[in-house]
């Protein structure tokens, strides 16, 4: 049955006048409350709004939430190393975490006043999701109570683990008709040519580009991450359109993409979309032309690549061999010092899993590790790392089920986003060999918003084509009732 989360029909004027009001009065209490610290009251004011209006309609938190995702400014909180550890690491909050508490606290009580809107809907990822975050829960308590894990910080890291699946089942819970996630479609692409855009301003200062807001040193292998999904979402919209002007369009958007994701001289990202590239070409009905174009891309792109990008393939490889022991060594050569390190880091943290194989040591108890694999493996024990890998093998196997659900030449532009979730998702699989790419925010909320609209997709065409009947149903009966043979009619 469908539902309507937008304003609701009757009231919908009288609560919107009524959150205004409330928004004024709250507005000014805080500000009385806080009094000089005015930063601190928009805060609060911008916040009480957005509960407010998520209250009200939340579609509209949803937007809010996907724009601020990648254009939120963040902040750190204390030091996240275990105890034992020798490395520290912060907790980061960023505003859209705040934003997603919002909404979430908005939505929960509008179910609390509405029963039949309903927690959560039933989907193939939940099983797996919810084993995850039990053993990710269950070691964590046990490295509270060896010392290995501060409390507070490790419980900080589970939210945030949490917020990840929160957002796919709440989406999947509201979007309710094609139009809605047509709309979401687009803010995404919205928010990543925003995003390549800023990136690109950064260039000529000479630095490794990244998002916004990720203070001076930046993290550009988040960056290049991200991009290896909503890169692969334009392919897919790509081989999806018969239209030469969208077609052209995403062209531009795909450039405007490639040119800060070659900036980022992130090796991990640049290696990830060539699986992404591969997944591609095996589910695309499309792969004859894919192949043109890879061919015209790897014509054109030595022309056009920047030697920064040269220089930082040659420089993992090109080592002196200095029989350092911090340096791993390839006959008469050494790999470079950051390919080194986390070589030896994962040595390393196989070591330490020895030690507490089952339950792992904890989230955050294990130290900081640059590897999701490795750190899943070492912080959650066999129990957590199986259960990991359960969640990844269902979503592969839930979006191919999803993409043979939808008919390519009757629905190419669904097909198409579900193709780029696939390649995205098989990029992202690589990416996490050298970054904690399951974990990191700005990657992971924009891929379990669209896990939640590639989920809905078949569901949502089902809705349409049965409206669509139902009204042909309708002007039959009609024509019938007035006495008119349907079939003059045509």
């Amino acid at each position: 049955m469908l539902r309507s989360h937008g304003f609701e029909t009757g009231t919908s004027r009288t609560a919107l006048v009524v959150g205004l009001v409330l928004l004024i009065l709250v507005a000014l209490s805080i500000s009385f409350v806080v009094g000089r610290d005015e930063i601190l009251a928009l805060y609060a004011i911008v916040g009480v709004g957005i509960f407010i209006f998520a209250y009200l309609n939340t579609n509209f938190g949803l937007s809010v939430l996907l724009l601020s995702m990648l254009l939120s400014p963040e902040f750190s909180v204390g030091g996240a190393g275990g105890l034992g550890q020798m490395a520290q690491r912060n907790v980061v909050i960023r505003i859209d975490d705040v934003v997603l508490g919002l909404i979430t606290v908005s939505w929960l009580t509008k179910i609390a006043i509405n029963k039949e809107l309903g927690l959560f809907i039933r989907t193939p990822l939940n099983r797996p999701i919810y084993f995850y975050l039990a053993a990710s829960l269950v070691s964590t308590m046990i490295g509270v109570f060896n010392n290995d894990v501060r409390p507070l910080i490790g419980v900080l890291y589970l939210v945030k683990y949490f917020q990840y699946f929160l957002i796919f089942l709440m989406v999947s819970a509201q979007v309710q008709s094609l139009k809605d996630a047509d709309r979401y479609i687009r803010l995404m692409l919205v928010t990543a040519a925003l995003v390549s855009i800023y990136a690109i301003i950064q260039i000529p200062t000479g630095v490794r580009v990244s998002a916004p807001f990720e203070g001076e040193s930046g993290e550009a292998n988040t960056l290049g991450g991200y991009l290896v999904v909503m890169m692969s979402l334009v392919i897919g919209l790509m081989t999806g359109t018969n239209s030469i002007r969208k077609l052209a369009g995403y062209m531009m958007l795909l450039t405007l993409m490639a040119v800060p994701f070659a900036y980022t001289l992130s090796r991990s990202s640049w290696i990830a979309i060539l699986p992404a590239i591969l997944a591609i070409l095996l589910y695309s009905p499309l792969r004859r032309y894919v192949i043109v174009g890879l061919l015209a891309v790897a014509i054109i792109l030595p022309l056009i690549m920047p030697a920064t990008v040269y220089e930082r393939i040659n420089y993992t490889f090109s080592q002196t061999n200095t029989l350092r022991s911090d340096v791993v060594e390839l006959g008469d050569t050494a790999l470079d010092p950051s390919t080194s390190a986390r070589l030896i880091s994962w040595v390393s943290t196989l070591k330490q899993w020895t030690e507490k194989p089952v339950f792992g040591w904890g989230v955050t108890g294990a130290g900081f590790k640059d590897a999701q694999y490795f750190r899943v493996l070492v912080e959650t024990g066999i129990l957590g790392f199986l259960a990991f890998m359960w969640l990844l093998w269902t979503l592969q196997r839930f979006a191919v089920k999803q993409l043979y659900d939808l008919n390519p030449s009757k629905y190419p532009r669904y097909h198409g986003i579900v193709v780029g979730f696939i390649a995205g998702f098989w990029g992202l699989l690589v990416h996490g060999v050298g970054a904690n790419t399951f974990i990191i925010v700005r990657i992971m909320e924009p891929f379990w918003f669209l896990a939640a609209i590639v989920w809905l997709l078949p569901e949502l065409i089902r809705r349409e084509e049965a409206k669509k009947e139902a009204a042909v149903e309708l002007d039959r009966d009609t024509l019938v009732a007035l006495g008119i043979d349907p079939g003059l009619a045509k």
